[in-house]
């Protein structure tokens, strides 16, 4: 598991504790952990990063007459942001994808199970900027020897933030892992009998420098 940066500042969802305070009813939605209870008179819904997530800040809360309300309430809530966010995304022609934002893709990254060896190739990839990295040279910044080997760990990468983020990368163009190396980098090929290079996407670029210092 990588070792990340405390999470950018964000609201965070103070504990419920009143004299007026209900059992707090906690369950499963989608990407988030939601809890409900009633605090001063109101029921309060809140959502949380879901185990093991690292994060703790509060996603999004919602009010109701009843825990059940409130809980609806806040679905509707999150079932909208998922759907402005993906309204803003950025098409990206060359690998026939819509790229996340910034901020989508630093909750992908405090959220899903990144290596050590993963977080040494997108740190890398971050740092080479518009340059980007060729294969062997992502290898040597995790210790890989093998070009095979590099491939499969950027296809997880790949696999891991698309199925966070709700994207079907098999409607990506590309050979093989291609489509699912794309969700973060465009593959180019700066000459004849030169090898590809990957030039990261900058929105999640910009997400790297502030999750994985």
């Amino acid at each position: 598991m990588a070792v990340i940066a405390t999470p950018p500042k964000t609201a965070v969802a103070r504990p419920i504790r009143s004299a007026d305070v209900s059992d707090i009813f906690e369950q499963d939605h989608a990407k988030y952990r939601i809890k409900a209870g009633r605090l001063a008179g109101v029921c309060i819904a809140r959502a949380f990063p879901k185990p093991p997530s690292k994060a703790q800040g509060l996603i999004a809360q919602a009010e109701g007459d009843t825990e059940g309300e409130a809980i609806a309430a806040l679905m509707t809530k999150i079932a909208a942001r998922d759907v402005e966010r993906k309204s803003v995304r950025r098409w990206e022609e060359r690998v026939s994808l819509f790229v996340p934002s910034e901020e989508e893709f630093v909750e992908a990254l405090f959220q899903t199970p990144i290596s050590r060896g993963q977080t040494a190739i997108l740190r890398a990839q971050a740092i080479a900027r518009e340059d980007g990295s060729t294969i062997d040279q992502m290898g040597r910044a995790a210790g890989y020897k093998s070009s095979d080997t590099v491939m499969k760990v950027l296809c997880k990468v790949g696999d891991l933030l698309a199925d966070y983020l709700g994207i079907d990368i098999e409607e990506g163009k590309g050979e093989d892992g291609d489509r699912a190396v794309g969700i973060f980098a465009v593959r180019t090929v700066p000459e004849a009998d030169q090898p590809s290079v990957w030039i990261m996407h900058p929105e999640l670029r910009n997400a790297v420098y502030r999750v994985m210092q």
